[in-house]
């Protein structure tokens, strides 16, 4: 329905100083770069647009892991028509973690949803 969502980053990341995964996990920080062509301004919500699943398991966003995004933008606002947006989304998952599946819903009213899929290739 005129929006067009890619996955263009997964990271990795151990954390800083005083920001540290549980033992034995990991975050996992997802950039998300969105573009709205459609007619109507777009509503993004890390906590509504977005469901994830660490090797099939439910998960869902860390704002810990959110910490370590750096300069970057948290995946939530809004598009104006015919213009973009990127995002970060950060999980907290086992260390040893094989694949995240992220599955957004550009409209939370409807059922058509994008799933993206990262693997760990360790």
């Amino acid at each position: 329905d005129g929006v067009t969502v890619s996955l263009v980053e997964v990271a990795e990341n151990d954390g800083s100083k005083y920001n540290k995964p549980a033992d034995g996990n990991v975050f996992v920080l997802c950039e998300f770069v969105i573009e709205n062509n459609s007619d109507t301004e777009l509503n993004v919500s890390s906590m509504l647009s977005f469901e994830a699943y660490c090797d099939d398991y439910a998960c869902t966003f860390s704002l810990t892991a959110l910490m370590e995004k750096g300069n970057k933008n948290q995946l939530d606002g809004t598009v104006a028509p015919g213009k973009k947006f990127s995002g970060v989304i950060g999980y907290e998952v086992p260390e040893d973690w094989q694949t995240l599946e992220i599955h957004y819903t550009p409209d939370v009213l409807s059922s058509n949803e994008i799933v993206f899929a990262a693997t760990n290739e360790q």
